[in-house]
């Protein structure tokens, strides 16, 4: 900073993103705006080395604002620091930064417009100086946007078809999410019903075969259901199998709770009537007093509904 006092280029027209994440919009009129706001005297804004919020040195005050082409340009620096200008010569500071007031914002000296806060240097360490007057900020950022001079930000442009295409882009993929989503899930629905249809059916062939009593199917049917399908365990002899497909294994080879057929082929007595009727494979036939047995507990259930079969077995034995 020279005696010529040069001028700083601060903005220029355009939509940027500030660097708290701000959309930041201002046309030429609203640099002219916050030119003609500020007040030296009242409210200067200092030069300063990056953005600091409590007291930190002030290297310099800007002394005038002003749009010259287009450009909001600050000059007329007042009480610049030698050894901070040296160091501005020298190159050191990569970029310039300025901090505004948004309108609003109570703690702006005119909180009805756009008001400079600072102008920060960035890019090298604050020089050593003793003996300068500092600058008292009030440490609140919420109503504060920062944006970066010397280096331009990418601007957006949008116009409405732009705005209206990306809605529908938008939508497009959101419908086409939903609609995998629900494959999916119907995928998975899909193959839980299976299974546990599967279970139902493997339930009713063993109450048929009297190897698990009615009362127990659903009971069987729900521990399957639960049952990991996929994860593996190693039984010995055995291999592998799944939890699920073990249990199945175990209760197919478990005797009948009823034995209705004796092993081997006995000689017929053929002063015995048959209570029942059974289809039994070749070389077996059916033991007549396991079928009345069986018979007999039949009767008791529908005689006695709420009767379980076990217990109807125990009533025709002791009978």
């Amino acid at each position: 900073m020279d005696q010529k006092k040069p001028r700083i280029r601060l903005f220029r027209p355009g939509t940027f993103t500030s660097n708290e994440g701000r959309v930041v919009s201002l046309s030429e009129a609203d640099l002219a705006a916050i030119a003609a706001a500020y007040d030296p005297d009242a409210d200067p804004a200092p030069l300063v080395v990056g953005h600091p919020r409590l007291n930190d040195p002030a290297y310099g005050w800007v002394g005038r604002l002003a749009v010259e082409d287009g450009e909001l340009i600050a000059d007329e620096l007042d009480r610049v620091e030698p050894s901070f200008a040296e160091t501005v010569r020298e190159g050191r500071y990569a970029k310039v930064s300025a901090q505004f007031y948004m309108p609003g914002d109570p703690n702006s000296p005119k909180p009805d417009t756009w008001y400079l806060r600072h102008i920060g240097f960035l890019g090298a360490k604050a020089p050593g100086v003793k003996g300068l007057g500092t600058v008292q900020f009030d440490g609140q950022a919420d109503g504060l946007v920062t944006l970066d001079l010397n280096t331009p930000k990418k601007e957006i442009s949008m116009s409405e078809k732009d705005l209206a295409s990306f809605a529908e882009k938008e939508k497009t993929l959101n419908e086409r999410e939903a609609a995998i989503a629900a494959r999916e899930k119907a995928a998975r629905d899909a193959e839980i019903k299976a299974r546990h249809d599967a279970h139902v059916s493997f339930a009713e062939g063993l109450v048929k075969e009297t190897k698990l009593a009615p009362a127990g199917k659903p009971l069987l049917v729900g521990v399957l259901d639960a049952l990991d399908a996929e994860a593996k365990v190693s039984f010995a002899e055995a291999g592998e199998m799944t939890p699920a497909d073990a249990l199945k294994k175990l209760l197919v080879g478990a005797q009948p709770l009823v034995s209705l057929a004796e092993v081997g082929k006995p000689e017929k007595d053929a002063t015995e009537t048959a209570v029942a009727s059974f289809a039994a494979p070749d070389g077996y036939d059916v033991d007549p007093k396991q079928a009345a047995l069986y018979a007999k507990a039949r009767q008791l259930q529908a005689d006695n509904p709420e009767l379980s079969f076990m217990d109807a077995v125990r009533r025709a034995q002791a009978a």
